[in-house]
């Protein structure tokens, strides 16, 4: 009975050596492929650590405005924009508003 389960542990073992194999040369394939597609696009050939350390590789996006209330970032599309002002939502224009006519009454300068 020892001898056949050390069989079975043993078969085990090298079906899971193959499997890794396999799925090792897969990757391979696909990082040479897109290696391959990458060069024939105009680009160069590079590892992903060598891509991704790039420092003159510059990301696009929107840009991002702080809200005039609280200080918070958000995108300029999301922003709520009035008087000159960005805002991160309807309620922090509208307290800022309040804000703004509540000094304004006072006599004191915004800031």
């Amino acid at each position: 009975m020892g001898k056949l389960l050390s069989w079975v542990v043993l078969i085990a073992l090298a079906w899971l050596v193959i499997r890794l194999f396999a799925i090792s040369q897969r990757r391979r394939e696909r990082a040479g492929d897109s290696a391959a597609s990458a060069g024939a696009s105009g680009g160069t050939s590079t590892s992903r650590r060598e891509a991704s350390d790039a420092p003159d590789r510059a990301l696009e996006g929107e840009p991002i405005v702080p809200c005039a209330h609280c200080g918070l970032f958000v995108p300029a599309s999301d922003a709520v924009r009035e008087d000159g002002f960005d805002y991160c939502s309807p309620a922090h224009r509208d307290a800022d508003r309040v804000q703004r006519r509540s000094r304004s009454r006072d006599g004191r300068a915004p800031s």
